[in-house]
């Protein structure tokens, strides 16, 4: 299990940014990186990561989770609105 670092224990790990026209969540922790939202209305969403670091680390259960983890936490800040 990895440890987090003081730069993650300082921030959030997610956030959301958007343009005129996409919306991106923004994953902060261990391994960062910038997953467009992609939302289709028969499914729930999808999320495209461009990775920051190498997820070498992870295991496709883990990355799974990981997305999932992402797309919850978007579902759940728009709600919000």
């Amino acid at each position: 299990m990895r440890l987090s670092t003081p730069f993650e224990q300082k921030f959030p790990k997610f956030l959301i940014g958007d343009s005129a026209d996409r919306t991106f969540v923004i994953h902060l922790h261990h391994p960062r990186f910038v997953g467009e939202v992609m939302e289709h209305y028969l499914a729930a969403v999808k999320i495209e990561p461009a990775f920051i670091d190498p997820p070498d680390d992870l295991t496709a259960p883990e990355m799974a989770a990981l997305m999932r983890q992402a797309g919850d936490f978007y579902q759940q800040e728009t709600s919000r609105e």
